[in-house]
């Protein structure tokens, strides 16, 4: 005995995951591109434009100016004395004076040069650039971003203790805006959306589309074999 009850819904429901099943390989082959597949072509493309909206550098460069003048005199802690060697390059290029004593940093600078060195370093870090960042400080400029990042928390926890607020929401404001987008970003192509339209619109189509294709195929599939469902009968007293 078949158990196909309607033969009609049955071929359309295998019909459409077939097709989606042949979509889905040709999705996951590498042919998209430097050996992407068509999962990994989407995820860049979307990582690509959500860098080109996240460039925040000169709203960030007029917060460090803001504080151009303000001095800054505290000490804070790295992790280790090879850390506090690397973090005191980066506040020594940025014209502060670094006094370092084992796992220690004093540093006693203006504010507004620092905040400043942190901005430029990460419009050369969203650019893709690390060789500008490398050539001051004598390492890796990703680290560089890095050790910025882990030596800002310190001082903002030092700013808070100080009951410098003000200082510490415009240096939180910096990082979230200028250094970890450069950080989080960094390899990544810079695409506009303004420039990129049709590829979006394609990408949120086709997703939405192979989405629904999948359910009604599954939903005709069940519908030829009968498989339906059904409220249930109410009770009578």
């Amino acid at each position: 005995m078949s158990i196909v009850r309607n033969k009609k819904t049955f071929v359309i429901g295998v019909s459409m995951l077939l097709t989606f099943v042949l979509c889905y390989v040709g999705m996951m082959s590498p042919n998209f591109g430097n050996g992407r597949n068509g999962l990994q072509y989407a995820d860049d493309m979307f990582n690509s434009l959500s860098k080109g909206s996240a460039y925040f550098i000169d709203e960030s460069q007029k917060v460090a100016d803001g504080h151009i003048g303000k001095n800054i005199n505290l000490t804070i802690k790295a992790s280790s004395p090879e850390d506090a060697v690397k973090w005191g390059k980066l506040y020594t290029a940025a014209g502060a004076d670094v006094t370092i004593k084992d796992s220690s940093l004093t540093i006693n600078g203006d504010y507004g040069k620092i905040l400043g060195a942190v901005v430029a370093d990460s419009d050369f870090m969203y650019h893709n650039d690390s060789q500008p960042l490398g050539k001051k400080y004598g390492y890796d400029g990703r680290e560089a971003t890095y050790n910025w990042n882990n030596s800002l928390k310190k001082i903002d926890a030092a700013l808070k203790a100080k009951s410098q607020f003000q200082e510490e929401f415009d240096l939180v404001k910096v990082q979230q805006k200028a250094l970890e987008p450069a950080y989080n970003y960094y390899g990544v192509e810079i695409k506009k959306v303004s420039e990129n339209k049709f590829s979006l619109a394609f990408l949120l189509s086709f997703y939405l589309i192979y989405t629904v294709w999948y359910g009604f195929g599954l939903y005709y599939l069940f519908d030829g074999l009968g498989i339906v469902v059904a409220k249930a009968k109410k009770k009578t007293a």
